[in-house]
């Protein structure tokens, strides 16, 4: 299988977030050898204009959703060689799971194609983060090939033999650099700062380090909230970077934010799963529930962090508590009877323990009061049994995906070995699963051979427990990562029957695999960011057989099986993203996998005459063809609005700063920043530096927008020729952006005239439309829980009242207005004869993507006409009102519906308060 790869506009955004913050502010050294890159010989002779890059930085950041920022946040450090550093930071939130390894990429091969940058760092904290970066360069290098085909790149990994000579060597070729951050921050051990014997030959004998910081190289750093720490940052300060390019999910030291895309946002556009949790809550064995937590020291003074029951109106429940020596249990419980005597007589460190007064110990992460193999077997089932269901829904979708379940593990002993119980036990419960499911028992296959697993190992095979990230765990877990990354394909290939992963706890991050829909946490302790690390294993959408993207939002969902209630995981997720940086509003809404509604679809609705006749009209797929008139075309853009944003471009001036001298107590002068006005002095005479080839510039933003739009030569030409003069002064002044401009007045002029020149023709029958993979027999979905004192939750599942003519028994809402729209239908016996809800599985193809309607309606008009509707509900009639992309679909969408080939369907948008909004004839 080749996984593969398509722009996308949610990357498309991240992209040109950055690029565009260095238009005009990133300027190629001067006398460079024609025909040879820029930045071939490294990039320290470019000019990063600062007051320019914030300038870009403040319409970048207005633009944007996050916080207008019109300052540059540097990092100022010593480096690891004593010498002062001060660059740039500039940071990218993404939500795991939606391309972040990818977007770094392409945005370094765009920075490269627009100002000849060749060298770039990709800086990672871990091996497994180290392998996926690897991977990823692999997977796409046919892709970014085809996307930039005159941009030739390769990459090497720090520590190979001729990594660093490969990377300072002088080529225009672009170089990547994959570096551990282990590797840079030991001084005094790695031989990367240690001098060569022999000098090179083109330059002199110096280290390796100082031959990258020679370089001034981009530095791209992939998870820097876990390079925080002082001596790290020094690290990073040593590659003496040109600028730094922060990726990450959350950032805790965001410097410049960029762009934001939110696990919240991420879920609702459908870029990831959507999460479901299944919560084992472990009964008690007869004795005290406690769980020692950790062990912390404040003032000199240790602390003991414990779980326990606590006394409450219905019973107990479980509570954390903060105990120190003479703590009693007793007490913190509400005088539990099981407590008594378990009073806290020291607390100690290495290993972190707590005694009681009783001569009871216990270890952190230790547990006592449940049966921790009981909770283990609940959870073992339920993995299997949401993962059989899985595979049953998709199949019946008609989706080729290979459905993979992930169990961590905490310990290798708790899968390998003589005593170890989870082989046996995932053995007998998948026979029980399978038997349950009512699946043929002679297509049983056997369970050892659906299960494999992965832990680190040293050379001689020997397996290891891990932490996770410390340099002297890397080479045992190399190991496993190798397989779980290098070969992740194989595991999504049917043939392959391995479906049931087991693996350590310490692969937390940087693994992930698409078609992961389960994930089961056998452990013995959790950490503070656990919760998210769970997540963001399985959160990417699936791809199918031939390594096609599946972007069905009923199919995609990711379902986490933990031992501890749902109301615990919400609330310990979001202290987890709020501690790492995170702010409220911006996690992700997980949904209660046991609040699952079953939406079924009704036999005798789907067998009618009435939907027969609809699905009849609708079910076609078609293409689309446009034709632009040139002439108009021409005339269109150049009396676009959307060129106004032209006459704003500043000519290239001295700039004149004046303020009024404000005096603190002492004589220091106070006067803010924020109060210095600016004017444009002397204009800069600019004498023999050649205008870009403005046409090209502008093919390149069509190129690579949201919607990419290709026109030819002599079109662009004839556009660029009728800009009113006034409006052309600007190309000299700043290209790049005045380029951005036109090229996004075009994009827009150009599909908006599509709208009045697209045709749709029919494919062949074919490819149309199957009914029973469009509307499934059986799909469950969660529904949000109300909350006492806020509004309803916007979207939900609704049940259809009995004799109904909805085809399924219940409505699954996006949207109050659907909501109020579905009960008008419902009600309305006399005219509606059937309607259903239009799976997003169902699309109609349009130049600025693909759209699903929401209602397919049968309707009797005055007791006399039949008409067959689809319809759009949105709370507003004005498409002005909605996103320029959204009302454009929905305009192409009524020229698709304009050419249906088995008979008329009535195509319209709608609000609640509006109905039907049938013409009179």
């Amino acid at each position: 299988m080749k996984f593969r790869f398509d722009d996308q506009p949610h990357q498309a955004a991240a992209i040109d977030a950055v690029v565009d913050l260095f238009e005009g502010a990133l300027l190629p050294p001067p006398n460079v050898v024609a025909g040879v890159a820029a930045g071939a010989e490294g990039h320290d002779g470019f000019q990063l204009n600062r007051k320019l890059l914030a300038e870009n930085l403040k319409a970048v950041t207005a633009r944007e959703d996050v916080d207008t920022q019109d300052a540059l946040e540097l990092l100022v450090e010593q480096d690891l060689l004593d010498m002062d550093r001060e660059f740039p930071n500039l940071s990218v939130e993404m939500e795991t799971g939606t391309g972040k390894t990818y977007v770094y990429i392409a945005t370094a091969l765009r920075l490269a194609e627009a100002y000849g940058l060749r060298k770039f760092v990709i800086l990672v904290h871990s091996v497994a983060i180290r392998a996926g970066a690897l991977k990823t360069l692999e997977q796409t290098f046919d892709h970014f090939r085809s996307k930039f085909p005159s941009l030739p790149y390769s990459w090497s990994t720090m520590g190979e033999s001729r990594a660093v000579d490969d990377f300072v060597d002088p080529s225009s070729t672009v170089q990547f650099l994959v570096a551990s951050i282990q590797g840079l921050d030991k001084p005094d051990s790695n031989t990367l700062y240690a001098s060569p014997e022999q000098a090179r030959i083109w330059g002199e004998s110096i280290s390796g380090i100082k031959q990258i910081a020679n370089a001034r190289p981009v530095v791209l750093i992939d998870e820097p909230q876990n390079m925080a720490t002082p001596l790290r940052k020094r690290a990073i300060a040593t590659l003496n970077p040109l600028v730094a390019l922060r990726y990450s999910a959350t950032h805790k030291e965001p410097f410049n934010l960029v762009h934001r895309l939110s696990a919240k946002k991420a879920a609702e556009m459908g870029l990831v799963k959507r999460v479901a949790v299944k919560g084992v809550v472990a009964g008690s064995d007869g004795k005290p529930y406690l769980h020692l937590k950790k062990v912390a020291s404040k003032s000199k003074k240790l602390f003991a962090t414990l779980m326990i029951e606590k006394a409450a109106k219905d019973g107990s429940e479980r509570t954390e508590i903060v105990a120190q020596v003479g703590t009693d249990l007793f007490d913190e419980s509400g005088q539990l009877a099981q407590y008594r005597g378990l009073t806290v007589d020291n607390i100690l460190r290495k290993p972190d323990r707590v005694e009681f007064e009783n001569g009871f110990a216990m270890k952190v992460g230790q547990e006592t009061g449940v049966d921790q193999l009981a909770t283990w077997r609940d959870q073992v089932r339920q993995t299997i049994r949401v993962h059989l269901a899985r595979q049953a829904t998709i199949d019946a979708a008609g989706e080729s995906v290979k459905v993979l379940s992930l169990f961590f593990v905490e310990r290798v002993a708790d899968y390998v070995g003589a005593d170890a119980p989870l082989p046996d036990m995932f053995d007998s419960i998948f026979r029980e699963e399978w038997a349950r499911a009512n699946l043929p028992q002679e297509q049983l296959p056997d369970p050892a051979e659906l299960r494999v697993s992965y832990f680190p190992s040293t050379k001689t095979g020997i397996l290891k427990d891990t932490k996770g990230g410390l340099a002297s765990d890397a080479e045992f877990e190399a190991r496993a990562y190798k397989e779980i990354i290098e070969h992740k394909e194989l595991l999504l290939d049917r043939a392959n029957p391995r479906a049931f992963i087991f693996s350590h706890s310490a692969l937390r991050e940087g693994w992930d695999n698409p078609n992961v829909f389960q994930i089961g946490f056998l452990r013995h302790t959790r950490s503070d960011t656990e919760r998210r690390q769970q997540i963001g294993r399985g959160l990417r959408l699936p791809v199918d057989k031939d390594g096609n993207r599946v972007v069905d939002p009923s199919l995609n969902r990711l379902t986490l099986v933990v031992d501890e209630s749902f109301a615990e995981f919400r609330k310990g997720l979001n202290a987890e993203y709020i501690a790492a940086g995170g702010k409220t509003g911006t996690e992700p809404d997980v949904e209660d996998a046991d609040s699952e509604v079953v939406i079924r679809r009704r036999p005798a609705m789907f067998a009618s005459p009435e939907f027969s006749e609809l699905w009849n009209r609708i079910r076609y797929r078609a293409v689309y063809r446009v034709s632009v008139d040139t002439p108009t075309l021409v005339e269109a853009v150049a009396a676009s609005e959307h060129l106004d944003d032209l006459k704003f471009i500043k000519r290239r001036a001295n700039v004149v700063q004046s303020a009024e001298l404000v005096y603190d107590d002492n004589g220091l002068v106070v006067t803010e920043d924020s109060s210095v006005s600016e004017g444009a002095g002397e204009r800069i005479i600019l004498v023999g530096q050649r205008v870009p080839n403005v046409v090209q510039l502008i093919e390149d933003q069509l190129l690579y927008g949201k919607f990419p739009l290709q026109l030819t030569r002599p079109t662009v030409v004839a556009i660029l020729q009728a800009i009113p003069d006034d409006k052309k002064a600007g190309v000299i002044d700043d290209p790049d952006r005045w380029a951005r401009v036109v090229a996004q007045a075009i994009r827009v002029v150009v599909i908006e005239q599509m709208v009045q020149n697209i045709t749709y023709e029919p494919m062949d029958e074919l490819t149309w439309w199957d009914a029973n993979v469009v509307f499934l027999e059986v799909e469950s979905k969660s529904v949000p829980k109300a909350e006492p004192g806020k509004p309803a939750p916007p979207s939900g599942v609704a049940p259809a009242p009995d004799g109904g003519v909805n085809l399924f028994d219940h409505v699954d809402y996006d949207s109050h207005v659907e909501r109020h729209f579905a009960e008008q239908l419902e009600n309305d016996t006399d005219r509606i004869k059937f309607f259903t809800k239009l799976p997003r599985r169902f699309k109609v193809r349009t130049p600025v993507g693909e759209y699903s309607p929401d209602w397919a309606i049968v309707c009797d008009e005055n007791g006399t006409e039949r008409l067959y509707l689809v319809r759009e509900t949105k709370g507003t009639l004005n498409l002005a009102d909605l996103e320029w992309d959204e009302a454009m679909r929905i305009r192409f969408a009524a020229k698709h519906f304009e050419v249906a080939p088995n008979g008329e369907v009535d195509f319209n948008y709608t609000t609640d308060k509006d109905g039907l909004r049938i013409a009179t004839a």
